[in-house]
């Protein structure tokens, strides 16, 4: 999935600007990795829950359908 979508964005921006991004991250990966141990996983991490917050706002305002009960009680 991800290598898709990574092939769909290469396609718009280009190969060279991906690769150069990808080697920048990779070079200074160490540095910031003694500072800020994981940081690349708590970067992913803070997208994500972003995404999942407007996500679960945006469902929050689409109302729901609800099936009306009816009000007979059954006798046992």
């Amino acid at each position: 999935m991800y290598c898709l979508a990574l092939r769909k964005v290469a396609g718009w921006i280009g190969d060279r600007i991906i690769l150069f991004l990808l080697l920048n991250i990779y070079i200074f990966y160490y540095p910031l990795n003694s500072r800020f141990p994981h940081f690349l996983f708590l970067i992913r991490m803070y997208i994500k829950q972003i995404i999942e917050g407007i996500i679960g706002i945006l469902e929050c305002l689409i109302p729901r359908y609800e099936e009306e009960q009816s009000k007979k009680k059954t006798k046992i």
